[in-house]
């Protein structure tokens, strides 16, 4: 096993005011490029849905361009049934040129049906119209031309092959692996009682087997919420945290029915000391296999200077599951 490159994913939700949580935000992800971090990557949230106030990652990915030289810039995800594929690939395109290519271009169906009915689109079709528009979305940036021999300007030919699908099923993973493209799977999946590494290892296995076979390398991406060092009473906040966002997404209610470390055992929310991190993620088999590892703090809410320490404690564990695997 060699160590994942580690990311910081955000969905821009911490903070008293809009403008706060957009401040907030640019200030950690500048502090993840100074902790040594790979990447970092934005979630896009239309009408404030899940607390996020970025309906538009590329445009934050610009401001966070230009206060960093060197972390990747990643969108986790936009909800491409939603968008028009052609000015995607415009914006997309100006952003990576903006930071010297460093985009990486994660895109979803989307999960939040009020967004879909307040935009008057049908949330049943949203996995075929993002396939469509994929397509649409690749061939512009691979620099094809449109009705009447319009090319895409600025040009950007890589970012097409620096293209992230988020799925949940083996099927969508494979799909990707044949084009060449990186996978994103989530956090966690509730729904689910086993461990999500272990409910996400035949996806990657088979993502990862389908790629090389394609002559592709594999580009997996896992997420996982990680909260460092965490007392009872950081426990507490952080599932009470979880319950709300459980209810906000309508899960079951029996998931909240326990307490406050089950809970968050639930929503695979790693918690504890540096030591302990690493453990966790040297068990989780899913990671073994993963080429980037996402850490994210969400449903739960940490302040600037809390998200910071984290990230370098997580930073830390990641260093320490690295020298066990070498050593």
């Amino acid at each position: 096993m060699t160590a994942p490159r580690l990311g910081f994913l955000t969905h821009a939700s911490s903070g008293s005011t809009d403008h706060e949580i957009i401040a907030n935000t640019i200030e950690v992800c500048v502090q993840a490029e100074r902790l040594g971090y790979h990447s970092v990557w934005l979630a896009q949230h239309h009408f404030g849905a899940e607390r996020g106030v970025v309906p538009s990652p590329l445009v934050l990915l610009a401001a966070i361009a230009a206060r960093t030289q060197r972390i990747r810039l990643g969108t986790a995800v936009i909800t491409l049934a939603l968008e028009d594929p052609i000015r995607a690939a415009e914006d997309a395109a100006l952003v990576d040129l903006i930071s010297g290519g460093r985009v990486e271009l994660g895109l979803g169906s989307g999960a939040h049906p009020p967004t879909f009915t307040a935009m008057s689109r049908d949330f049943s079709r949203r996995a075929d119209d993002s396939n469509v528009n994929a397509g649409v979305l690749v061939s512009v940036l691979s620099g094809d031309e449109l009705p009447g021999g319009a090319v895409l300007t600025p040009r950007a030919p890589s970012l097409a092959h620096r293209i992230w699908r988020a799925t949940t099923t083996r099927k969508a993973a494979c799909a990707a692996a044949q084009l060449g493209q990186g996978i994103l799977l989530a956090r966690s999946w509730p729904l689910d009682n086993r461990p999500v590494g272990e409910f996400q290892r035949p996806i990657a296995i088979e993502y990862r087997h389908v790629s090389t076979v394609n002559g592709h390398v594999p580009r997996l991406g896992v997420s996982r919420t990680i909260l460092p060092d965490a007392d009872a009473a950081a426990r507490a906040r952080a599932a009470a945290d979880v319950r709300d966002w459980a209810r906000n997404e309508n899960l079951p209610p029996e998931l909240n029915d326990c307490d406050d470390d089950e809970v968050l055992a639930r929503h695979g929310v790693i918690h504890g000391s540096r030591e302990h991190i690493s453990q966790a993620l040297a068990a989780d088999p899913t990671v073994g296999l993963a080429t980037d590892l996402l850490v994210q703090f969400q449903p739960t809410h940490l302040t600037v200077e809390a998200s910071i320490a984290a990230l370098a404690t997580i930073a830390d564990a990641v260093a320490a599951l690295q020298a066990s695997v070498t050593s």
